[in-house]
C-alpha cells in the first residue's frame, strides 16, 4: 500500500492508498475513507470521498513522479500542495532538512494561453499566495499565484500577450 506525506498550507497528511477494483480506500491521519475517482479531462477528476462530490483540477510541474509539488484548484481556490513519499518525508525530518520549497527565480507558464492581467511590477514584495498573472486558456481564468516571499525583478509580459506553457513570465530576486 501506497503511503504518503502531503503537506497543504504548511500542515502535514499522512495517507496510506489502497486500491479495489473500481474504487480506493484513503487512510488520513489514521481516518479511514472510501472514495471514488471518475476522470472527466487530463488533470480534472470527480471525486465521491465519503458520499460527498468535489471537482478538482490537479496540475503537476510536469515531473512525471508521484511525489512532488502540485496545484490543485477546487472550489474556487487554488491550494499549493506537496506529495512526498512517507519513508524520504521521514529520513528527511530526521535529518533535519525543511520540505519548504527553495525561493524560485522565476515564474513560468503552466499551460498555453492569453494573458488577461499581469498583477504584479518589478520591485513589488509578493507573498505566497499573491496573484501573479491570470491567463485565459480554454474559455478560463487561471489566476497564478505565488509559490513563496520574493521581490518582482522583471515582468516579461503585458496584457493580451499569448504565452505558451514553460515561457518565462516574472522573475524574482
Amino acid at each position: 500500500m501506497p503511503r504518503y506525506t502531503v503537506t497543504v498550507d504548511e500542515r502535514e497528511y499522512d495517507i496510506t492508498l489502497e486500491y479495489f477494483s473500481g474504487r480506493l480506500e484513503a487512510v488520513i491521519n489514521g481516518e479511514k475513507r472510501r472514495v471514488l475517482v471518475h476522470k472527466l479531462q487530463d488533470t480534472r477528476s470527480l471525486l465521491l470521498i465519503d458520499n460527498r462530490v468535489l471537482e478538482v483540477d490537479v496540475r503537476t510541474n510536469g515531473a512525471g513522479t508521484v511525489s512532488g509539488e502540485r496545484i490543485v484548484f477546487m472550489r474556487g481556490r487554488e491550494i499549493p500542495v506537496t506529495v512526498e513519499d512517507y519513508s524520504l518525508a521521514q529520513m528527511r525530518k530526521t535529518a533535519g532538512i525543511s520540505s519548504h520549497v527553495k525561493t524560485e527565480k522565476s515564474f513560468v507558464a503552466p499551460m498555453p494561453g492569453l494573458v488577461v492581467d499581469v498583477r504584479v511590477e518589478p520591485g513589488q514584495q509578493v507573498n505566497s499566495g499573491d496573484p501573479l498573472v491570470v491567463i485565459e486558456a480554454m474559455k478560463m481564468e487561471n489566476v497564478f499565484k505565488a509559490k513563496s516571499a520574493a521581490t518582482v525583478k522583471a515582468v516579461l509580459v503585458t496584457s493580451g500577450q499569448s504565452v505558451e506553457k514553460g515561457d518565462t513570465l516574472v522573475e524574482f530576486e
